[in-house]
């Protein structure tokens, strides 16, 4: 690799955050929502990804793991209960608290969100062999579980990508 070349930590690094970036952003978001027929704010298309993926949960539980307050979280699933995307019940562990969960509605719109995201990475991968596709798929979730990244918050590996005590490069201390 010439020197002047970016390590391919650096590749990565800003590839991911680019990519990371560009995904959550709001035009990208309520473009997949679109055109997957999700009528709902962009900033609330995460609240069902996140519900879709991990189930009922308190409003707490939720912004924490959508890393918002739970200002932020209230107001959201304010508009999707207006949209009829979400249900609200008494938690069965403490009746005192609330549980939000998708609605059958809201259920078949997260349905049609990860397909429409499968059909993006289909299209993304379209140039790579079954194989070749499974194997970038296994190395990035390595690297994911890697980097700390967990499901939900609360999961034994921790939900925030902390440094890694080791020595520091001379390109890191420049």
């Amino acid at each position: 690799m010439p020197a002047d070349a970016p390590s391919p930590e650096n590749v990565l690094l800003q590839a991911l955050t680019l990519l990371v970036a560009r995904w959550s952003s709001p035009n990208v978001q309520r473009a997949v929502a679109q055109s997957a027929g999700v009528t709902v704010d962009a900033a609330d298309v995460s609240a069902l990804y996140v519900l879709g993926l991990h189930g009922p949960l308190r409003a707490g539980d939720l912004a924490e793991a959508m890393h918002i307050s739970r200002p932020t979280v209230s107001k959201q699933l304010s508009r999707l209960e207006r949209a009829g995307m979400i249900r609200r019940e008494s938690d069965p562990v403490d009746g005192r608290a609330t549980i939000v969960g998708l609605s059958a509605e809201g259920a078949a719109a997260h349905r049609r969100l990860l397909a429409q995201g499968t059909r993006m990475m289909r299209h993304a991968l379209r140039d790579k062999t079954r194989d070749d596709a499974a194997a970038l798929a296994a190395q990035v979730a390595e690297l994911v579980a890697r980097l700390g990244v967990t499901d939900f918050p609360g999961d034994s590996a921790g939900d925030t990508p902390r440094p890694h005590p080791e020595r520091r490069s001379e390109e890191d201390q420049s």
